[in-house]
């Protein structure tokens, strides 16, 4: 497995990836991601500030993730408390292929943007999901994230949806 910065080239690959979990958590009811976002658009703007970055099995990009270091607007207030208020990461947009769900995938992005953020210097890592996207708490939890609350998103086509908060401090 390679992880590395998402480039041009996998645009298409990692849209294709958000439309089957659009369509996965439309299928279980969840109304995540079903307002239009993320769209083409997001993923290029990530790409263009370096933040968007891919896991590659045998030359095919399987799994994506956003790495971003600074304050989030959604993550200023919340129904609950954040563990600490020191500087964070923020993982976002994490996919898998679809057929390649429950072989630890999303553990493999965690891990790899854990690294990220030590390298930067941050001690501090968030995240958040919608409240029925159950696969993705377990996910989080089983790599060690406590859930903080919820929040509120601010920004996207989902401004004012709820989801729920967590986050992970990295011991030394």
């Amino acid at each position: 497995m390679l992880f590395r910065n998402a480039q041009e080239k996998d645009i298409s690959r990692m849209m294709e990836m958000v439309n089957q979990s659009k369509a996965s958590m439309k299928a279980r009811g969840i109304d995540q991601w079903q307002q239009g976002y993320p769209n083409e658009t997001v993923l290029r703007e990530d790409l263009e500030k370096g933040i968007s970055y891919v896991l590659e099995d045998q030359g095919q990009v399987v799994g994506m993730i956003t790495v971003a270091s600074g304050d989030e607007e959604a993550y200023r207030k919340i129904d609950g408390s954040w563990l600490n208020q020191e500087p964070y990461v923020s993982y976002h947009r994490v996919c898998v292929e679809e057929d390649r769900k429950g072989q630890g995938l999303a553990g493999i992005l965690f891990e790899e943007g854990e690294k990220l953020c030590r390298e930067w210097g941050f001690k501090n890592i968030r995240n958040d999901t919608h409240p029925d996207n159950h696969s993705m708490q377990r996910a989080v939890e089983k790599f060690g994230f406590k859930r903080c609350g919820i929040i509120y998103i601010v920004g996207t086509e989902e401004d004012g949806s709820p989801r729920a908060a967590y986050q992970k401090v990295l011991n030394d």
